[in-house]
């Protein structure tokens, strides 16, 4: 694994606010600054060698700061938003000359036009994701809204105001019965939704705000049990997971921090596969009544999306912002949760030595996805057979980050900055294990689009500092005194995090 600041003007030293790479799209990204502009890139990786970064063109339409740059799932459109209420849709054209004022530069070796422009408010919007057939968009807006395009109609024919705060991110269920969305009053909503008479009908199905202790068992029965928990099903594994004695006090404890978090983006992510659900931004603490908050990140099953999350990751010193996962699926690795990993296997076993047991994992899934967590000063790279990280990246910007991509093979990772950079993780073909080349059939696909018949039980596993599994050391990578790091930015006016005061008394 190598780590580098690429020392890149990526949008004339204001901050990144979004990234994201096109799907299959052969190394080709886009960025999104307070430039007010959009930029498409290409990234080149040689073997041994960090990537190499070519820039192919500047997208100049928005009239303000642009937050968030998301392909479409099946690539061709790039889909961009901020601070001026417009979603643009771009589209690559073959024709440079005539192009409308401001759709190309000099120097640019791609001409962009904007193919669809999707306006629903003027107010400014943090995130954006495309349904899974990309015929649909959702956006976070700070009016407290989430507002859901129809790209084919080119308008907005759903507004939901279902949250009492600024909303900051949004997902789409990679199967396509859930969307979900995270807003700084504390709570991440679930929606579903179904085709009826050529329209869609969307249904607040739940809405997560806090975890309630007296349903859950005690920390060390969760922490010690080495079983597998199901994201599919509302069943658990691990033994005495939940009380459900109705005369024990209720301690509850929010699950989310509230508007003072100062951050723009709350930018949650499903799994691939559907199968789990990632929100950043979380606290936890073991006792409602005393103790203080950590942050966290919770997880949540499928089958268990409109109860309690499954487990939280244990937190860094700064809060979570976003999460994304790799789209590359990766074979159990042969670890054990109390000893080094296992041997290989064998063909045949003699006859007075026990057969290998098979690979152990956090969740009941027969594969692996890495997925990373951006903190405000650090990033944190996971996969989902452990709850330990794989590595804890820091020191690398002088400001928080913003948003996290992975490209389509899963060898590199780049992380964006208020700070005006952009940080690339490089990985070797295969440091990250086998690949799986596993698709979700239609089978499983029918298992998760199944709610649980009856109430689902809450199961946080609950741990310490994370602590590596034995032969699996965490990789920490910090920038080395002697190596240079990233130009200090110019001094100039921050842009500041509306933070909500209340509402004045009248006459006030």
């Amino acid at each position: 694994m190598r780590v580098k600041t690429l020392q890149i003007l990526w949008h004339d030293k204001e901050p990144i606010f979004s990234v994201d790479f096109e799907p299959n799209g052969a190394g080709r990204f886009a960025t999104a600054g307070g430039d007010h502009n959009v930029r498409v890139w290409k990234l080149a990786k040689d073997d041994h060698d960090l990537p190499v970064v070519q820039y192919l063109a500047s997208l100049t339409r928005h009239a303000e700061a642009v937050n968030c740059v998301r392909w479409a799932p099946n690539g061709g459109t790039l889909a961009s938003a901020g601070d001026d209420g417009s979603i643009l849709l771009w589209q690559q054209t073959e024709q440079k000359e005539g192009a409308a004022f401001g759709e190309q530069e000099d120097g640019a070796l791609e001409t962009w036009r904007v193919a669809h422009i999707l306006r629903g408010g003027t107010a400014a919007i943090y995130d954006i994701a495309w349904s899974p057939d990309a015929s649909y968009i959702i956006s976070a807006c700070i009016d407290n809204t989430s507002r859901l395009f129809d790209v084919k109609e080119q308008r907005c024919i759903e507004g939901l105001a279902d949250h009492g705060h600024f909303v900051q991110g949004v997902a789409w269920d990679p199967l396509g019965r859930y969307f979900v969305s995270q807003s700084s009053d504390r709570s991440l909503n679930v929606y579903t939704y179904e085709y009826k008479k050529s329209s869609i009908q969307v249904k607040l199905a739940g809405r997560q705000t806090k975890l309630d202790l007296a349903k859950c068992a005690s920390r060390g029965e969760n922490a010690k049990t080495e079983k597998r928990i199901s994201p599919v099903t509302d069943e658990n594994s691990a033994p005495n997971s939940c009380n459900n004695d109705s005369k024990a006090p209720s301690k509850a404890f929010r699950l989310f921090h509230d508007e003072t978090l100062t951050s723009f983006f709350r930018r949650l992510t499903f799994s691939p596969d559907g199968a789990l659900l990632f929100a950043p931004a979380g606290v936890y603490r073991s006792d409602a009544e005393a103790g203080e908050n950590r942050n966290a990140v919770h997880i949540y099953g499928r089958g268990r999306i409109l109860s309690q999350p499954l487990i939280y990751l244990p937190g860094n010193s700064k809060p979570s912002i976003a999460v994304r996962c790799s789209p590359v699926t990766y074979k159990l690795r042969n670890i054990r949760p109390d000893g080094p990993v296992s041997p290989p296997p064998v063909t045949s076993q003699p006859a007075n030595r026990s057969p290998i047991p098979p690979p152990v994992s956090l969740f009941a899934l027969p594969y692996r996805y890495m997925y990373a967590v951006a903190c405000q000063d650090a990033l944190v790279i996971y996969d989902t057979q452990q709850l330990d990280p794989l590595a804890y990246i820091s020191g690398l910007h002088y400001a928080t980050l913003t948003d996290l991509a992975w490209s389509s093979d899963g060898c590199t990772l780049l992380m964006t900055s208020t700070d005006g950079f952009c940080s690339v993780v490089s990985f070797d073909e295969g440091e990250l294990g086998e690949r799986a080349n596993v698709v979700v059939s239609k089978t499983i696909g029918e298992v998760m689009n199944t709610p649980p018949t009856s109430p689902p039980r809450a199961v946080p596993m609950e741990v310490d500092k994370p602590s590596v599994l034995v032969g699996q050391p965490t990789m920490q990578m910090k920038r080395d005194a002697d190596k240079p790091g990233p130009e200090a930015p110019e001094k100039k006016k921050r842009r500041i995090a509306p933070t909500f005061l209340g509402v004045a008394a009248p006459g006030k």
